[in-house]
């Protein structure tokens, strides 16, 4: 369960902003991760109540945000999302061309927001 080492890590980030900003009360924290990461959501909740029952960051709101699948194409230009995680042999939506795409969104875990007090 790579959940518990990935918020341990957001957790740590997100104490080290604290300490910067000098608050003290967390509120709450976003984390935006993407469809090919492989995040089970549940199990990053579970991490996060877990890893923050009996410390500073106690009380505090844990909220997700999906990323779901942004392609460009690197034929057209044309940017789209997907379901489909296997994009490689994928068409483009808008020329046809297969496979030749960049990567806009859906990979990665990114602390988004904090919300803190004093």
């Amino acid at each position: 369960m790579h959940e518990v080492s990935l918020m341990t890590n957001v957790l740590e980030l997100v104490a080290q902003e604290m300490e910067k900003h000098k608050v003290t009360k967390l509120q709450s924290i976003t984390v935006r991760y993407g469809v090919l990461s492989n995040i089970v959501e549940d199990s990053l909740r579970f991490a996060f109540d877990v890893l923050t029952k009996d410390s500073e960051f106690a009380g505090a709101k844990l909220n997700l945000v999906k990323e779901e699948l942004t392609l460009s194409c690197r034929f057209c230009s044309h940017t789209f999302t997907t379901t489909e995680k296997n994009y490689f042999f994928l068409p483009c939506p808008n020329c046809g061309e297969e496979g030749c795409f960049e990567l806009v969104k859906g990979e990665g875990i990114f602390l988004d927001r904090i919300e803190a007090e004093e």
